[in-house]
């Protein structure tokens, strides 16, 4: 089996420094460490759980690509914005590419962002239509102290605040989805640089 790594250049350097004093490669010295590791006797009162986040053998197949380092740098600048690793902006683009419903695929952490800021803002609209409410009702039961029409007439004043509010909710949200469904299914037209 296969397994990939991300590390940094400088443990890199250290690890291929090792490995080559020791008479081995990168992947040798990797591979002779880590069984080192799992067999050491600290591990052996580990308590044995189900592997979670595998799924089946057959579910993932790994696949290779060599692209230069000024791709992989436009990659990683392109990716930074949406929070994604140059991995997940990768398969991202393939996916896109590939699906036709954006819905299968998980929104980019910054969109998700967005969207909960939006969530929140309706969130935070409706216990204040909640409260309004409940108040008119304590206004109209009988032998209530309240002003009943004070209370409506200053949720009515509200009332233009708050579909203002929820205009700037929904179009938070359809930028912020339209965004990301355009960016991974559109060409590079309209787009800067």
């Amino acid at each position: 089996m296969a397994v990939s790594l991300r590390l940094k250049d400088e443990l890199v350097a250290e690890i291929d420094r090792i490995a080559t004093a020791n008479g081995q490669t990168r992947s040798s010295w990797i591979a002779a460490t880590l069984a080192r590791a799992v067999v050491a006797p600290a591990n052996d009162d580990l308590p044995n759980g189900p592997l979670q986040g595998r799924g089946h053998p057959d579910d993932l197949i790994r696949v290779t690509i060599r692209l230069h380092r000024s791709e992989i740098e436009a990659i990683e600048k392109v990716g930074a914005p949406l929070r994604l690793s140059r991995n997940e902006w990768i398969k991202r683009t393939i996916r896109w590419q590939l699906w036709d419903k954006a819905a299968i695929l998980r929104l980019a952490p910054a969109t998700a962002t967005e969207l909960g800021k939006a969530r929140k803002l309706v969130t935070n609209m409706s216990a204040n239509i909640n409260q309004a409410v409940h108040a008119m009702n304590a206004a109209n039961m009988p032998g209530s102290s309240l002003d009943i029409a004070r209370i409506a007439g200053s949720f009515m004043e509200s009332c233009a605040d708050l579909k203002a509010k929820l205009f700037e909710a929904r179009r938070s949200f359809s930028s912020s989805v339209g965004a990301e469904v355009g960016y991974w299914t559109s060409s590079h037209e309209g787009r800067e640089a």
